[in-house]
């Protein structure tokens, strides 16, 4: 005969074993506590952003136009792609001496801040420093190779990249509450796995829900201090 099992027997399956599930809570925010803060390596990010201007301006009221702003917006994409040119970060590598392509390729981001005419560039490392000497030799690099490329517009730095003091990862706070939300939801589902696959047979009204037979008698259970019935406990 299969067995139904209601959401109030889960409920109570749970609330008995919540000591358990709580500290499964605490076990997974201390490991994940240990893990950001002491194992997994920090990355820090630093970042710098340029100015592109496409050097057109009207001559009789020295105001730019509209058509000028999405000039300029349009430049910023082709720079980027300039710029991510491995030709290009070869030398940028070169000038940095000790970082090969791949490692600089792998740390950099470039891109437009919102819908603006700035270019963000950004690069993550394990070391503060390295990350900001990074943004700053592409900034440096950048109006030359720009200029030889495009023949056209300009770009100005904001200004440079500084190194932080403050890791960008991991996030040690975050990973905390993560660990202990999936341990705690772990420890639910194993409690009701647990239950759900529970084929004792606890007293009479589980003999007439698994087997739909009639109930004659009870045998108490005998212990060494007494007469053990149900819950109650009869001293000799």
């Amino acid at each position: 005969m299969q067995q139904e099992i209601s959401l109030r027997e889960i409920f109570f399956a749970i609330r008995k074993k919540w000591k358990w599930i709580v500290l499964g809570g605490v076990l997974g925010a201390f490991l994940a506590f240990a893990l950001s803060a002491y194992v997994l390596p920090k990355r820090y990010t630093a970042s710098l952003d340029m100015y592109v201007n496409n050097n057109r301006e009207d001559t009789e009221t020295g105001n730019r136009n509209q058509n000028d702003l999405n000039a300029s917006q349009m430049l910023v994409d082709t720079y980027t792609v300039i710029l991510e040119n491995d030709a290009v970060l070869s030398q940028v590598a070169a000038d940095l001496g000790h970082i090969t392509l791949d490692e600089l390729k792998q740390a950099l981001r470039f891109g437009p801040v919102g819908a603006t005419e700035v270019l963000r560039i950004s690069a993550e490392t394990e070391d503060p420093q390295l990350s900001a000497d990074i943004c700053n030799a592409v900034a440096a690099r950048a109006p030359e190779v720009l200029q030889r490329v495009v023949k056209a517009g300009s770009v100005e730095v904001v200004a440079p990249a500084t190194a932080s003091s403050e890791p960008a990862s991991p996030h040690v706070k975050r990973n905390t509450v993560f660990g202990a939300l999936i341990f705690l939801a772990l420890s639910v589902i194993a409690v009701v796995l647990r239950f759900a696959l529970d084929t004792t047979v606890k007293g009479e009204t589980d003999v007439k829900q698994r087997l739909d037979l009639p109930v004659l008698g009870e045998i108490p259970s005998f212990s060494q201090y007494g007469i053990k019935e149900g819950t109650r406990r009869v001293q000799p």
